[in-house]
């Protein structure tokens, strides 16, 4: 059963727009999903909706999602797909694209994807390959998706060689992150959306001084500490501007390069080493889970180059423990593998990678460092 939250506040609607002249629809706060209906309208959506949901959020939000789309408007179906990583599959894609074309969708018409990232994902991928392209609406379920995963334009399926080998950048119509829907998240799911939170802290300086988000009078990385003393919970009034710093980072960062080709690069910090750890452990560790020991592994190899001293590596160490959150690789999971499954990544220049590291203090890095995949081995 849904929770209703103890405090609400504004819905804050953005308009974000590409240097692709992609234009996206984000609202964030506490009801923001009921704007559905309004945004339909808005993006001129044909009367045919799919909508994408996971079991997990089914039996609580999809009903109350349903109950704002009039029926005489909208001819709407939905198809629950696995939970977690297990839907990211060419199985489930074609599934999709076949009940797409089973109701006729066209090219006005909409795919709403409700769930976590891994829904997120797989709900873009489709999306921009049926027809070339239908109308996309992202609600994500999980703290990981509203700060990261539904926001930026990227979408992908997972192959056996490794998490997100086939994708495509695809922009949403619109994405609306409430923060209501965090009332139903499991605890360890919660937990691995700290860890990508993490991240943008460790970038945000380096975001300022690139694009045109402003710091505020207290960094990200305070404010979270400050938060997690008091036990971080999903109605907490200051996780919503956390939410939003977020997202407003990751939108300033794709605006200016949305098909990753310089400055994008900045969101990979943790994430090369992070999706090692996810594919090796068959998905067991958490995407913000492995970004997390993903975040404590670079900063220990920025510490070795002597790019940033070694209280930083404490500083994040402290930070993943107060959020609940290992720095220490699986047992089961060797470096040698580990650099194995890298060496398959995007990232991959042929026996080097590129990595994001921290430079001189936790906030700046340096998002254009190539790493032989040899010297890597010897390091993590």
């Amino acid at each position: 059963m849904a929770h209703k939250a103890r405090h609400r506040g504004p819905v804050i609607t953005m308009l974000w727009n590409t240097d692709l002249e992609v234009k996206t629809r984000v609202a964030i706060g506490i009801g923001a999903r009921h704007k559905l209906s309004n945004i339909l309208a808005q993006i001129g959506s044909g009367k045919r909706v799919l909508v994408l949901c996971q079991p997990s959020t089914a039996v609580h939000w999809l009903r109350d999602l349903l109950s704002v789309l009039p029926q005489e408007d909208y001819q709407v179906t939905t198809l629950e797909v696995p939970d977690g990583e297990a839907c990211k599959t060419t199985d489930w894609l074609i599934r999709i694209w076949e009940h797409l074309q089973e109701r006729k969708f066209d090219r006005r018409d909409t795919i709403v994807a409700l769930g976590g990232g891994s829904v997120t994902d797989l709900a873009g991928f489709a999306a921009s390959t049926y027809l070339r392209g239908l109308n996309l609406v992202l609600i994500p379920t999980s703290l990981l998706g509203m700060v990261d995963a539904a926001i930026g334009g990227k979408t992908g399926i997972n192959l056996q060689a490794g998490k997100n080998l086939a994708g495509t950048f695809f922009f949403p119509k619109a994405v609306l992150a409430d923060q209501e829907l965090l009332s139903t998240l499991p605890d360890n799911q919660f937990k691995s959306g700290i860890g990508e939170i993490i991240k943008y802290g460790m970038i945000e300086e380096t975001v300022a001084k690139n694009t045109d988000y402003d710091l505020g009078p207290k960094r990200m990385l305070d404010v979270l500490e400050s938060s997690l003393e008091h036990s971080l919970e999903h109605d907490d009034p200051g996780l919503s501007g956390i939410i939003s710093s977020c997202i407003k980072m990751k939108l300033f960062v794709v605006a200016k390069d949305p098909q990753e080709a310089n400055l994008r690069r900045i969101l990979n910090l943790g994430h090369t080493v992070g999706h090692a750890i996810e594919t090796l452990s068959d998905y067991r560790v958490s995407h913000g889970e492995a970004v997390g020991i993903g975040l404590f592994l670079d900063t220990k190899f920025s510490v070795k180059q002597k790019r940033i001293d070694k209280a930083a590596l404490d500083k994040v160490e402290e930070l993943l423990a107060k959020a609940g959150l290992s720095s220490s690789i699986p047992s089961g999971i060797s470096k040698e593998k580990m650099v194995s499954v890298m060496g398959s990544d995007k990232k991959r220049e042929g026996q080097s990678i590129k990595l994001v590291l921290p430079q001189t203090k936790l906030g700046i890095v340096d998002y254009d460092v190539t790493v032989p995949l040899s010297e890597l081995s010897k390091t993590l």
